[in-house]
């Protein structure tokens, strides 16, 4: 088969990037709508302690309530392969709580735990025939220290799987029991259960925001900008969304939704995108319609909602004569009123066909006074843009780590 003509091969490349592009798009779906599924049937991974926590409350204190014993400390051990932290509860009146923050566990100190052939260890120094001293070695200095007492006995569970980790019961009155072991063996598995259930949906939800950013690399197929501009946006934009109140999820949120800021420009013509000159009346109608592609693109998923009003809604004037809708003030979505400020502050920072860049010094006085093109009072949310004055320098460190690619 002949080589494509010069006529037609720039066509087929740009149906290439079609349709790699919708490709990425449909495996953002599906990864979204496994993620969003596993979500609604399974706790989140901050609140497994949680969880654990009770169900030694409710085991212990109704036991107790029957004059039966419980153990006076529990240590629960947990963590990626080999840095693991563990956290020190104390039974106390209304249940176990927490003595110490997250203390880390070489991987050494895991001696004490699984010796039995089913990941149980139960242990008395009396049956043991060890002293005192030689009992407290198997322990890590920190432990002994937030215990402020001798381990007298301890039953401990090795769990094992993608999120591994221990659950140590310490010192129950007179001697541990096989029953007191068969007590926790129930929780020590479902716990064990619910760890890799929890890293697995982290697997899914890094191949999540995997994805977006795929996407947003591919939206630029067209662009003279690359994919630093995109990082360097969605950086600024969490920092930015913090500094306005936005708690960390939410700012996190608004973060890699920034990177589809512009994936509307996959329908806008390369020669409009890379002009080196003004646009024509004509042309800049085409360039706008990009927010309202990029609604399109990124449809209806709930996990996106907020990249599609960022998407659709970041080119919108606090005064309401930006576009595509004329939104003024608070009808503007918070999240596209910060993607605003970070997009104008990059853009003047970053070379394009019709401009030279900035410096920083140059770009926050154009922030602050204008140039004729960007008008400070009329285009920007001035709450958001004083928070912008408060940690511009933050601005400016991410710029420099994150150079354009050469």
């Amino acid at each position: 088969m002949p080589p494509p003509s010069s006529a037609t091969a720039p066509q087929r490349g740009r149906d290439l990037c079609h349709l790699a592009f919708r490709q990425t798009l449909d495996l953002l779906r599906v990864t979204d709508g496994a993620l969003e599924e596993l979500c609604t049937e399974c706790p989140q991974p901050r609140g497994l302690d949680t969880l654990v926590i009770r169900a030694l409350n409710e085991m212990a204190l109704g036991e107790r309530a029957e004059g039966t014993r419980a153990p006076s400390h529990v240590f629960l051990i947990h963590g990626p392969a080999p840095t693991y932290t563990g956290i020190l509860y104390h039974l106390e009146k209304s249940g176990y709580q927490a003595v110490t923050g997250a203390l880390p566990v070489p991987v050494e100190a895991f001696v004490f735990t699984g010796a039995g052939n089913d990941g149980v260890t139960l242990s008395n120094p009396e049956d043991e025939g060890v002293s005192g001293n030689e009992y407290q070695r198997r322990f890590p200095p920190q432990l002994l220290r937030a215990l402020g007492s001798e381990v007298h006995n301890y039953i401990a569970y090795r769990i094992a799987g993608d999120w591994a980790g221990a659950l140590v019961a310490l010192n129950y009155p007179g001697r541990a029991t096989r029953y007191e072991a068969q007590v926790l063996s129930a929780l020590a598995i479902t716990l064990g259960s619910l760890w890799t259930l929890t890293a697995r949906i982290s697997q899914v939800e890094e191949s999540f925001l995997y994805l977006v950013g795929a996407l947003a690399r591919a939206s630029e197929v067209n662009d003279e900008v690359t994919g630093d501009h995109i990082v360097r946006v969605s950086r600024c934009a969490e920092l930015l969304a913090r500094k306005v109140g936005c708690s960390p999820e939410q700012a996190r949120v608004i973060g890699y939704s920034a990177e589809l800021h512009d994936v509307g420009k996959l329908h806008t013509p390369g020669h409009i995108l890379r002009k080196p000159g003004p646009l024509t009346a004509p042309e800049e109608e085409v360039m706008r319609q990009h927010t309202v592609q990029g609604e399109r693109i990124i449809g209806t998923s709930p996990r996106l909602q907020v990249a599609r009003r960022i998407a659709g809604k970041h080119h919108e004037n606090w005064d309401g004569s930006g576009y595509p809708r004329g939104l003024a003030g608070t009808e503007i979505p918070l999240e596209a009123r910060v993607v605003k400020v970070v997009d104008v502050y990059d853009a003047l920072r970053s070379q394009r066909p019709y401009k030279p860049p900035l410096s920083h010094e140059e770009a926050c006085q154009v922030m602050q006074r204008g140039d004729g093109r960007t008008d400070p009072a009329k285009h920007f949310d001035p709450d958001i843009l004083a928070a912008f004055r408060e940690i511009h320098e933050e601005f400016r460190r991410i710029h420099v780590e994150i150079l354009p690619w050469p």
